[in-house]
C-alpha cells in the first residue's frame, strides 16, 4: 500500500482517547476501556471520510499488457486496499452489547449470532450498492446457462469470441469483414470482435423476433441481449446461440466467503470506510431478537443508520476520480457509457490507453488495452482516488483530522460510545450525532465551492451508478 505525508501533527492517538474519556466522565477508563475508545475513534475517522471523501490522493501502478480489467484494491501501491478484518467488527459489536471483546459470556447472544448477523448484512450491502464487482467468465454455449449460487447480481455481460492465430480478428461477419482466407474466398472465416450484450426480457425479445427461440447459431447475428427476468434464478439465456466458440464475460456482484468467529481473519470486500454500515446492520438484527435481547429503540436506530449509509454508498460515494497514463490525463467514463458509445470497444487493438471506464467502486478498464509500453516499459497509471482514511494504531500516532473538525469527531465518539448505555442516556446524545452530520455537510459544501467543477467531478465518479442503477428509484413515501 502506498503512503503519503500526513499533514496534521497536533494531537496523538493517546491524547484523543484521553480527551474522549474525559468527555464521557470516565477518565479512569472503567466503563469504557482504553481499547474500546480506540475502536470508536477509528470508526469515527472512517465514517467521516465516508461522508466527506476527505482523503483524496494519487498512487501509481504499472499497466499490464493486453489486460482489460484492473481491480483498484489489488493494484500495487493502492490507496484503497481492503484491510478491515471481520474480527475487528465482532469486537466492536461485543463492546456495544456489554460483552467482553473476546466473545459472548451472557445468555442473550452467542458468538455465532454475531457472525451470522454480520455475514447477512455484508451480502445485503453488496446487493444494495454493487460497490464491489467481479469479472467472471463462463463458456458461451447454446442454451440456458446457470451461474454459481455465490452470484448476487449480474451488472454487465459481453460476448468474447475465441481469437486464434488461425482465425484472426475481424470487424464482423459478411463480405466486408476481414479474416483468414482458406483456399477460396468461400472458405473465409471472419471472427467478430467482442461485443456487449444488453439486458432484456422475454416480452421485448419476442416482440422484436417472435421466433427467437428457434434461431440457429449466429442468427440473426451475434448474441446481443441476455435475459434474466423470466429465467429461473441464477440463470440466463441469450437471444441466439453463439456462432463461434468463446465465453461470456460477466461483471457480477458476488457474496463474500463464510465467516467464522474463531477462524482466520477475513477482510470484507467492502471499502474500509463503509464497514461501519455492517456494524449498524448487524446490531439492528441483534437488538430485534425476541426475549431479553430485544431493544426496539436501539434496533430502530441501528437500522436507520445502516439504511442511511447503504443509500449513500449506493448513490453518491465516489472512489475513482481521475487517471493519468504516463502523466497524460485520460478521459474517465463509466462502463455503461462506453458500451453505449461503442459496443465492441473491448476488441480494440492494444496501444496507448486513452480512456478509462469504471464499474462499481473497484474495477476499471483501459481502452484500448495497454501494449508493451514504451521500449518494453509498462505505462505508469497514476490513479486519483478517495483513499482509505488513515487510522492510528500506536499511542504516538497522530490523529488525522483538522482542528475545526476535531470537536465534531469527539462528539460522534461520545454518541456511539453511549450506545451500550441505551435508553434515555443514549437518546440524550442525539444532538452530538446531528452536530457531526452537520459538520460533514458543511465540509462538503465548502469543497463544492472550492472548485467550479467539483460537483461535476464527483458526479462523474458515480456516473456508472446513474446510467446503470441497481434498482428503480425508491418512492418518496417509502424513504
Amino acid at each position: 500500500m502506498a503512503t503519503q505525508a500526513l499533514p496534521y501533527a497536533y494531537i496523538s492517538f493517546l491524547q484523543f482517547r484521553q480527551a474522549l474519556s474525559r468527555r464521557l466522565y470516565d477518565p479512569s477508563m472503567v466503563f469504557w476501556t482504553d481499547a474500546e475508545l480506540g475502536i470508536y475513534a477509528t470508526e469515527a475517522l472512517r465514517t467521516w471520510n465516508a461522508l466527506t471523501g476527505y482523503w483524496r490522493g494519487d498512487f501509481t501502478s504499472p499497466s499490464a499488457i493486453l489486460t482489460t480489467w484492473y481491480d483498484i484494491p489489488s493494484l500495487a501501491n493502492t490507496l484503497r486496499p481492503y484491510t478491515v478484518p471481520d474480527q475487528s467488527l465482532y469486537a466492536t459489536i461485543l463492546y456495544h452489547l456489554l460483552e467482553p471483546p473476546t466473545g459472548v459470556v451472557s445468555a442473550q447472544f452467542s458468538n455465532d449470532d454475531i457472525v451470522q448477523a454480520v455475514q447477512r448484512r455484508r451480502d445485503e450491502l453488496l446487493s444494495i450498492s454493487s460497490c464491489t464487482q467481479t469479472v467472471r467468465t463462463v463458456g458461451a454455449v447454446a442454451g440456458r446457462i446457470t451461474l454459481p449460487d455465490t452470484v448476487i447480481d449480474v451488472r454487465r455481460m459481453a460476448y468474447l469470441p475465441t481469437q486464434s492465430v488461425l482465425t484472426g480478428k475481424g470487424y464482423g461477419t459478411g463480405r466486408y469483414g476481414f479474416g483468414i482466407y482458406g483456399r477460396s474466398a468461400a472458405a473465409r472465416i471472419d471472427i467478430p470482435r467482442p461485443s456487449v450484450l444488453w439486458p432484456e426480457d422475454t416480452f421485448a425479445e419476442q416482440s422484436y423476433d417472435a421466433l427467437y427461440t428457434l434461431n440457429p447459431a449466429g442468427t440473426p447475428g451475434l448474441p446481443s441481449t441476455y435475459l434474466l427476468t423470466t429465467q429461473p434464478p441464477l440463470s440466463f439465456d441469450t437471444n441466439c446461440p453463439p456462432a463461434f466458440g468463446g465465453s461470456y464475460e460477466l461483471l457480477t456482484v458476488e457474496a463474500g466467503v463464510p465467516l467464522s468467529f474463531a477462524g482466520t481473519a477475513t477482510p470484507f470486500l467492502i471499502p474500509d470506510d463503509w464497514t461501519p454500515a455492517l456494524k449498524w446492520g448487524a446490531l439492528a438484527d441483534l437488538f430485534a431478537r425476541e426475549s431479553n435481547a430485544q431493544d426496539p429503540l436501539r434496533a430502530a436506530y441501528c437500522e436507520q443508520r445502516y439504511r442511511q449509509l447503504a443509500a449513500i454508498l449506493r448513490d453518491s460515494a465516489p472512489a475513482l476520480l481521475a487517471m493519468r497514463v504516463n502523466n497524460v490525463p485520460a478521459q474517465v467514463s463509466s462502463v455503461r457509457g462506453t458500451d453505449l458509445y461503442n459496443t465492441s470497444w473491448q476488441g480494440a487493438d492494444p496501444g496507448v490507453p486513452q480512456s478509462v471506464s469504471y464499474a462499481g467502486m473497484n474495477l476499471f478498464a483501459l481502452n484500448p488495452p495497454a501494449d508493451s509500453g514504451v521500449n518494453g516499459v509498462p505505462y505508469d497509471l497514476t490513479v486519483t482516488v478517495v483513499e482509505n482514511a488513515p487510522v492510528p494504531t500506536l499511542d504516538a500516532d497522530l490523529v488525522q483530522v483538522s482542528r475545526e473538525d476535531l470537536d465534531a469527531l469527539l462528539d460522534y465518539c461520545v454518541h456511539i460510545a453511549m450506545l451500550k448505555a441505551g435508553g434515555a442516556d443514549f437518546m440524550a446524545t442525539m444532538p452530538l450525532y446531528k452536530r457531526f452530520m452537520s459538520q460533514a455537510t458543511l465540509y462538503n459544501r465548502k469543497l463544492s465551492e472550492a472548485g467550479e467543477y467539483t460537483d461535476t467531478l464527483m458526479g462523474m465518479a458515480v456516473r456508472e451508478r446513474n446510467l446503470n442503477p441497481v434498482q428503480q428509484p425508491v418512492p418518496v413515501e417509502e424513504q
